[in-house]
């Protein structure tokens, strides 16, 4: 029962207001996360996908952080596109800072995301690492610098090839 229960939250929290039930919701949503299924695993980030649209929520996801950029070495791209629209609604329309040790180690897994098969994960993982780079702490900017220098080449053929 647990894939059929998990797909019914999933369906709730896309439809309504959780603020309420966020927090249980999370828990329930983050310890799918590590699962051996990949439907339960699917799932469960499509919930966080929803959940990262709620600025109220944003707190419980940011936990999950670590978590999140883990996963983003899976072989599946649906799986990866969709953990790269959570931190993207996470970052969106807010004034969030991050941490320069986040920051460097998000862009390093960006940056490997820029050669992915699919194209979508290399137009969301090209996104991500603009929107960090212009919301990494100004007392970090200097470590990430020659992070950002070796990058741009990279990113600048995987632009011109599309």
């Amino acid at each position: 029962w647990d894939l059929p229960a998990l797909a019914f939250l999933v369906e709730v929290v896309e439809c309504h207001d959780m603020r309420e039930w966020s927090d249980s919701v999370l828990e329930i949503i983050s310890r799918r996360l590590q699962s051996e299924s990949r439907e339960k695993r699917r799932l469960a980030l499509r919930g966080l996908v929803a959940l990262s649209k709620d600025p109220s929520v944003a707190e419980g996801i940011r936990s999950l952080t670590q978590n999140l950029m883990d996963l983003l070495q899976d072989a599946d791209g649906e799986v990866v596109a969709l953990i790269l629209s959570v931190f993207l609604n996470e970052l969106q329309d807010r004034a969030t800072l991050i941490s320069s040790p986040t920051a460097l180690q998000l862009a390093e897994v960006l940056q490997s995301l820029f050669a992915n098969d699919n194209s979508h994960v290399q137009l969301l993982s090209i996104h991500l690492f603009r929107e960090v780079m212009e919301l990494v702490m100004d007392k970090g900017k200097k470590a990430l610098k020659a992070h950002v220098c070796q990058s741009l080449l990279p990113l600048f053929f995987h632009c011109h090839d599309e």
